[in-house]
């Protein structure tokens, strides 16, 4: 049972960050059951656990309904986000990498230059580019082996569109967010499509930079890293 509620949890907590529950949503547990495939109990478990995260707020004697997060703590959490991501960038350069650690990177890296030159299905690419993204940036704490700085990071990607689980391209977030984009003549998606090519290089080089020890470098890199996903969701 307990996986099941944590099954539950992880579920749900993808339909929020994906905006397919959007914010405000009275969460009742009969629809996300129907909807998720299991049983009412998982998901009874799951909802104190997605309000502690703060995606979730109560209503009533004992309803939840999706947390409305403003553009503000949106923009708070990911420069938060890549702060943390910097410091834990410039202590695994210091400590410098494992081999396996290592080795993992290198596979992001080329998973990214792979799914970046055969977008032929936008949906797979997204979920592809998406997890491998997430990967990414989980292995760059793994090699801080930072416990609280782990956690702290943890804490700013449940705010929507702060994980690196949620940068894609050709996705209509893109192309209503960057409707207005003045800088350049190119359709919305084609410039989020640019600013995620030059975000993947940037992967390429974190990854250099953590090689060569060069703590300062790493952390500037991250810091800068962060503001691509700031830039391709206008905030």
């Amino acid at each position: 049972m307990q996986k099941l509620h944590l099954n539950a949890a992880i579920k749900i907590r993808e339909l929020i960050l994906q905006g397919r529950l959007a914010p405000g949503t009275r969460i009742t547990e009969a629809a996300l059951s129907e909807m998720l495939g299991l049983s009412r109990t998982p998901v009874r478990q799951a909802l104190p656990a997605l309000e502690k995260d703060g995606l979730l707020t109560p209503v009533g004697k004992r309803g939840f309904a999706v947390r409305a997060f403003t553009h503000e703590e949106s923009l708070t959490a990911l420069e938060t986000r890549g702060t943390l991501e910097g410091m834990a960038a410039k202590i695994a350069a210091e400590r410098g990498l494992r081999a396996d650690i290592q080795a993992e990177f290198h596979a992001c890296l080329t998973q990214g230059d792979a799914i970046l030159a055969d977008r032929d299905d936008i949906s797979a690419s997204n979920y592809a580019y998406g997890e491998m993204n997430a990967r990414f940036h989980r292995l760059l704490l793994q090699a801080a082996d930072r416990p609280l700085i782990s956690e702290l990071v943890e804490r700013c990607a449940v705010v929507p569109f702060v994980s690196p689980a949620t940068i894609a391209f050709g996705d209509a977030r893109f192309g209503d967010a960057r409707s207005g984009d003045a800088r350049s003549g190119d359709a919305p998606d084609a410039v989020a499509l640019a600013d995620l090519v030059y975000a993947h290089r940037q992967h390429h080089y974190i990854v250099e930079a953590l090689e060569r020890r060069e703590s300062s470098r790493a952390e500037m890199l991250l810091r800068e890293h962060a503001t691509i996903q700031r830039h391709s969701m206008n905030l």
